[in-house]
């Protein structure tokens, strides 16, 4: 009797973990999308310093279209990624990570071609661009 008792406990809580698990493995990364492939960007550490020559690397980044772009910011200050540059206008019309802590990430999926300006709004100096073909 106390055998099967706690086999109707064990087994149902270790399957609700298994289940936990797959899906927090699910959602913790990205699943490409059938012909989507994803690339990634760091956001170096120091990167809001105008000394610093490649605060986004890679930058440029070639990729094709479908590609999921993944910044992570490496740096211990908050930044953002931001389309556009502030001195040709229409910042953020296309993608806006808004503030981007340390340790974190966002993803933008560049579906058309074409040459993207991107920047932080935090640090101006920060530069970076991304090119579809």
């Amino acid at each position: 009797m106390l055998t099967k008792s706690i086999f109707n406990v064990i087994v149902p809580i270790t399957l609700s973990l298994g289940l936990a698990i797959i899906l927090a493995s699910i959602y913790s990364h990205q699943i490409p999308v059938l012909g989507q492939t994803s690339a990634s960007v760091s956001i170096v550490k120091g990167s809001s310093s105008p000394s610093i020559a490649k605060p986004y690397d890679p930058s440029p980044l070639t990729v094709k279209p479908g590609t999921s772009v993944t910044w992570k910011n490496n740096d211990s200050t908050l930044h953002t990624v931001t389309s556009g540059l502030p001195e040709q206008g229409a910042v953020g019309t296309l993608f806006d990570s808004s503030v981007i802590a340390p340790g974190k990430t966002f993803t933008y999926a560049f579906n058309k071609t074409g040459t993207f300006d991107y920047s932080c709004t935090l640090h101006p100096t920060m530069r970076g661009q991304v090119v579809v073909k």
